[in-house]
């Protein structure tokens, strides 16, 4: 670097002139990189900034109930030049409302439920199922209660539930072919309108795409490692959000082509009337007398079926106190058997000990007056 001396005022000006020059043609390329690089991290803050949250999209279209807005206009500054090209990519051509104004079918969900009665239980359910699947339909859910095999009481009807998805251009045609098979009690219909949801998913889902798109060609221009992991993120979000309101559509689809007939089938029995006259007292004490004998047996069987069932149970106890009463019986008489011997030998001893003694002398007794010498 040349150095500035004090020789002169004209010297000093000549030698400053060309540093200065040169200063500014840096300071004025430092500027330009500097710009470069502040539009490059100002496009990827944008779109990450501008970009929905992943989780509260995916919440939405997912549940059942969707609520999700229009999506609004979406602006990548990428400086300069390219921001006409940026607006015009971010703002989706054909909004829900231009759909739905140009004449787009409506999506419509059908509900129908049918209560029917029958006498021909498993009849109907074999031409029920036949009707579903000759349709191009099919059963979601089929439950049947009846009663059980070793029921001995009254008689219990059988009932089924039955859900059943049916082409929706079919539906009217099936639920009319089932009403010939059974006894209608009730129908009934109701309809979920979806198609301001369903068009909203499909807005969302185009300017979801414009955004991967548009997040891969920033990719491609991406320099710095942080800029790279940025992008990667959000573009990763992105495909979440795509991934899930594309299932949603895909959902929405199925339960629009396919209603739904929920049917309610129960099984009926046929009474016949008795006009018989009322029987006579004499009729009523023979049955008396015959259900009174009936009950007797009944009684005495059961006691039998009792006595067989515990039979070998009360056989095993018996033969297990019968040994009991045995090994008592014996430990007794031998312990009585032991005494009477002890007894026996004691008696022996002293009969013998009597025996062994010299017989006794007899001595009179002093008197009273006589005086020892």
């Amino acid at each position: 670097m040349p150095s500035i001396t004090n020789k002169g005022g004209s010297d000093m000006k000549r030698n400053f002139l060309p540093l200065f020059a040169a200063g500014l043609s840096l300071a004025v390329l430092l500027s330009g990189c500097g710009a470069s690089s502040g539009n490059s991290s100002q496009a990827i803050a944008s779109v990450y900034q501008e970009m929905p949250a992943a989780t509260e999209t995916a919440a939405d279209y997912s549940a059942g109930f969707y609520d999700a807005a229009a999506p609004a206009e979406i602006n990548y500054d990428m400086g300069g030049e390219n921001d006409d090209a940026a607006n015009e990519v971010a703002t989706p051509a054909g909004g829900p409302s231009e759909e739905q104004s140009a004449g787009a079918q409506r999506k419509i969900i059908r509900h129908a439920n049918m209560t029917l009665e029958t006498k021909a239980f498993d009849e109907a359910l074999r031409e029920i199922e036949s009707l579903v699947t000759g349709s191009g339909g099919y059963i979601e859910s089929q439950s049947i209660d009846g009663q059980s095999l070793s029921y001995r009481g009254d008689y219990f009807e059988r009932s089924a539930s039955i859900m059943a998805r049916i082409p929706a251009e079919k539906l009217d045609e099936v639920a009319s072919q089932v009403g010939t098979l059974c006894n209608v009690v009730s129908r009934s219909e109701s309809m979920d309108d979806i198609s301001d949801t369903y068009f909203d998913a499909q807005a969302r889902l185009e300017t979801l795409n414009i955004q991967e798109e548009r997040l891969l060609s920033i990719l491609e221009k991406a320099e710095s490692l942080e800029d790279v992991i940025t992008l990667e993120s959000a573009l990763s979000d992105v495909r979440y959000e795509i991934e899930s309101i594309t299932a949603s559509l895909r959902r929405m689809d199925s339960q629009v082509t396919y209603s739904y007939l929920n049917m309610d089938l129960r099984e009926v029995v046929e009474y016949q009337k008795i006009s018989d006259q009322p029987p006579t007292f004499s009729k009523r004490l023979s049955n008396a007398f015959t259900e009174g004998i009936d009950s007797i047996v009944v009684s005495l069987q059961n006691a039998m079926l009792i006595c067989a069932a515990a039979g070998p149970v009360l056989v095993v106890w018996l033969v297990i106190l019968g040994l009991l009463a045995c090994a008592i019986i014996l430990i007794v008489r031998r312990i009585q058997r032991r005494a009477d011997q002890k007894r026996a030998a004691r008696k022996a001893a002293a009969q013998n000990a009597r025996a062994d003694q010299p017989p006794a002398v007899n001595i009179p007794p002093k008197e009273p007056g006589d005086k020892v010498k």
